[in-house]
């Protein structure tokens, strides 16, 4: 259905009437929901594995149409076109306030990061935050240079990714938290339970902006964790592949890949397998998880923009899911969280429901979904994570990362979130599970 609400940031809200999109079949469709209780439902309590929920116009039904940060929105709205018109409008000042990664399509169906040279990085980045490889000033100057150069086309699709602010911030509506993630409100925010779900990650959320030709390439996310995504305005395809391909469609398509139309006989194969194609319009927000393969396509004219949020909603087989994370069995190898950081994400799991479940006050549903999640940690995690339950029951346990070290480099999140890696794959990984236990998702 043609999207019904007012256009945020000036951009089309039609698409153009011979666009090319790709092919979806019936049974392809996303489930589509009307009702912000029946998208909560889905979200906070349901698994969203083999699924993708969409609900229409839900930027305005959620409250998220003053989410986008000033400066993009007026970049946006003040007649830009392309991903080069926004970069222009934002201008230098702006733009050193900002940290995101940047691709380029100048060839079909392949994606490539434009990174800022070594040597233009300075040691001293307090002084000199357009020196630091992934400001956002730094890799529009460094766009210019490979555009001059004729390593990148005049004419290629561009995509900023994960855009955030380069320090942290205190969040507006909550002054005590302090946060990264560039977004006024989210939907963290909105949710009755986001406090109280296993793991909800939107302090590093990002911003996706991009225009026709560009969007993520084939992959699954570095933690097997479910995403809400907004989308503000623009057009975007979405693919996603049933988890019995978590593994065949990366190792065939390659990781990476893009979806350009006319697509390719071989092309038009691999998206007749998936088990999810959608056409994502402007208000739209949904929830899929991001542990199955997935791809995106921004379509029409304008900008497209979006973000997202990982969450693990209060669910035994998402949980279940989670701690699979990093094993052989369930996660396709070159798409791994750094180990460390998997084991901190997992200290954060831990303190959440225990948080939550020592409140006298919690809802009676939330609380035996939560103590059923617990279980599920308990006995599916790993050697760690058993650990860390066998420490809590003892009342010892201490935590390796008291607070964040506020000049770490950001982590990533959300559904563009896997690095490059070797072709065999992230080194120097522990074993996590031999074999996946019957309680874990086959």
């Amino acid at each position: 259905d043609a999207p019904t609400q007012n256009c945020i940031c000036g951009q089309p809200l039609r698409l153009p009437a011979k666009e090319l999109l790709w092919p979806i079949r019936e049974d392809q469709q996303p489930e589509v929901v009307h009702t912000v209780d029946e998208f909560m439902e889905a979200l906070q309590f349901q698994p969203h594995l083999d699924r993708a929920v969409v609900l229409r116009n839900g930027i305005e039904l959620l409250g998220q149409s003053g989410g986008l940060p000033e400066q993009l929105r007026r970049a946006a709205a003040g007649g830009s076109k392309s991903v080069r018109d926004l970069l222009d409008a934002l201008g230098p000042e702006a733009s050193k306030r900002f940290r995101a990664r940047l691709w380029h399509y100048s060839q079909r169906s392949k994606e490539k990061e434009i990174k800022v040279p070594k040597s233009s990085s300075s040691p001293s980045k307090e002084n000199a935050p357009e020196a630091d490889k992934k400001s956002l000033v730094a890799l529009h100057k460094t766009l210019q240079t490979q555009e001059a150069e004729g390593a990148v086309k005049s004419d290629a699709a561009l995509y900023i990714s994960e855009l955030r602010w380069q320090r942290k911030v205190r969040h507006p509506l909550n002054p005590k938290e302090r946060v990264k993630t560039a977004t006024n409100c989210d939907i963290y925010d909105r949710a009755p339970w986001s406090r109280h779900m296993p793991l909800w990650e939107r302090s590093e959320g990002g911003i996706f902006v991009g225009e026709r030709g560009a969007g993520s390439g084939l992959h699954v996310d570095q933690c097997l964790w479910s995403n809400v995504g907004r989308n503000w305005c623009g057009f975007k395809l979405f693919a996603l592949w049933p988890w019995s391909e978590r593994h065949a469609i990366l190792d065939e398509a390659g990781k990476g890949a893009i979806f350009h139309p006319p697509l390719t006989q071989k092309e038009e194969s691999f998206l007749s397998r998936a088990k999810t194609v959608a056409l994502i319009c402007p208000g739209d927000v949904w929830v899929f998880s991001g542990g199955q393969p997935h791809t995106a396509l921004c379509v029409g004219d304008g900008l497209n923009i979006c973000a997202y949020e990982s969450v693990v909603p209060a669910n035994v087989e998402a949980m279940s899911l989670l701690c699979q994370s990093n094993t052989r069995h369930a996660h396709w190898r070159n798409c791994w969280m750094d180990d460390d950081d998997l084991d901190e994400l997992f200290e954060d799991v831990v303190d959440t429901l225990q948080r939550s479940l020592r409140e006298p006050c919690l809802d009676a549903r939330l609380r035996k979904s939560l103590q059923d999640c617990c279980k599920v940690m308990r006995e599916c995690g790993d050697s760690f994570c058993k650990d860390l339950w066998a420490q809590e029951d003892r009342n010892e346990r201490y935590r390796r990362r008291e607070e964040e070290d506020e000049e770490d480099a950001s982590k990533s999140s959300g559904a563009d979130s896997c690095e490059e890696k070797s072709p065999q794959g992230p080194c120097n990984k522990k074993l996590r599970l031999d074999e996946a236990p019957s309680q874990i998702i086959d």
